[in-house]
């Protein structure tokens, strides 16, 4: 009997699935939220506008419960926002360092870096403008002692984001833990150099000594705007060309869309996280230099209210879209600079800005989470 050989088995390789999401593809948990929460925040004008009115509401309401009239409330906060020169003003000056920040978190989101460092970033930029402005400025020629100023925040911004950066390409460092923490240190190395190093010796205050006249922000007119609306302005252009119009963009919004497919197209992925964070932070710094240079003319403990926050709140509001984060971030103002006046004037905690800037978050939040359980609620029918 002849013997016969056994067939032969080829193993066919499985194929994986396509995903059929954008966030499937992306293997980093932290793009992957990057990517959901700028999804969420994607809604059409028409809805956005309604949690703003929705939360003003409330707001108002809030003003009546503890003891504000109605028709009071209203005039003040008009006169507080558009409805007066120095109300417009106040609102531009408001939303000068939250515009700032935003754009410059937004570079970073769009990379794929969830930079919760702003406010430490926007810190050290008041650092440098300060050191800048009042103790190297006045060696400098006139002309040069802007510049320099506002150079030397950008470098401390950017170095100090650097360090989250360095931190996760080097050491796989979560930077969303590294940038928070960062934070911190900056608001007390703030209050260590304005109480010590920095300390202005014929103030009891802790603040350092005023930046030199030509380290000053110009104004427009006699009002108290400073040019840094405009630099604020022209960042919004910049970044929105960055991201969308130039190559290094491209490569930033690939490797925030999926770091690993990004590494097969010979993307170095490390280098373009630094580069990321990098000038996010020096943007972020720039909020910081246009306190320092425009407003408070000297480093001041506790200048910042919050900025860094507000601008994170702001960019995941715009959907990461700069030119929609300006809007968002002119309603913030306005809300702040209304908050402000309704304190002097009726009363009213000023704390109370936090409160309606924060609910149209929540507002968006429930709205999105809705739609999704009808989706499901269909799928499942």
């Amino acid at each position: 009997m002849t013997g016969s050989n056994p067939p032969t088995v080829t193993a066919v390789p499985e194929t994986p699935e396509t995903p059929e999401t954008p966030e499937a593809t992306t293997t980093d948990p932290r793009r992957r939220a990057v990517s959901r929460l700028a999804t969420l925040f994607d809604r059409p004008w028409p809805a956005i506008t309604a949690a703003f009115v929705v939360s003003l509401g409330i707001g108002l309401l809030l003003v009546v419960l503890t003891g504000g009239g109605v028709a009071e409330t209203v005039d003040v906060a008009a006169r507080a926002t558009v409805g007066s020169q120095q109300g417009l003003i106040d609102t531009l000056v408001y939303t000068t360092p939250r515009l700032l920040v935003a754009i410059g978190v937004i570079v970073a989101l769009r990379a794929g870096q969830f930079n919760l460092g702003a406010e430490g970033q926007l810190q050290l930029g008041a650092i440098g403008a300060a050191l800048g402005g009042a103790f190297l400025a006045p060696s400098l020629p006139g002309p040069l002692a802007l510049p320099v100023a506002v150079a030397m925040a950008m470098v401390c911004g950017a170095l100090w984001a650097g360090i989250a950066a360095l931190m996760k390409v080097l050491r796989g460092c979560d930077e969303l833990i590294s940038t928070l923490l960062l934070n911190f240190v900056a608001v007390y190395l703030v209050q260590l150099l304005v109480q010590g190093a920095m300390k202005d010796p014929d103030s009891t205050f802790n603040q350092s000594r005023r930046v030199i006249a030509d380290a000053e922000l110009p104004r427009f007119g006699f009002t108290r705007l400073h040019y840094g609306f405009t630099i604020a302005l022209v960042c919004v252009l910049l970044v929105w060309l960055l991201l969308e119009r130039t190559s290094l963009g491209l490569r930033f919004r690939s490797i925030g869309h999926n770091a690993v497919a990004s590494r097969y197209q010979q993307l170095d992925v490390g280098v373009l996280t630094v580069l990321a964070m990098l000038i996010s932070g020096a943007i972020c710094a720039v909020a910081g230099a246009g306190e320092t240079l425009g407003v408070q003319f000297r480093l001041i403990q506790g200048f910042s209210s919050g900025f860094g926050f507000e601008g994170l709140a702001i960019a995941f509001l715009a959907a990461l879209r700069p030119g929609r984060a300006l809007v968002i971030a002119l309603v913030f103002g306005g809300i702040f600079s209304a908050a402000t006046r309704l304190q002097q004037e009726v009363g009213v905690t000023a704390s109370l800005a936090y409160v309606v800037e924060g609910l149209p978050i929540v507002l968006l939040a429930c709205a999105a989470g809705l739609q999704a359980l009808r989706v499901k609620r269909r799928g499942l029918a």
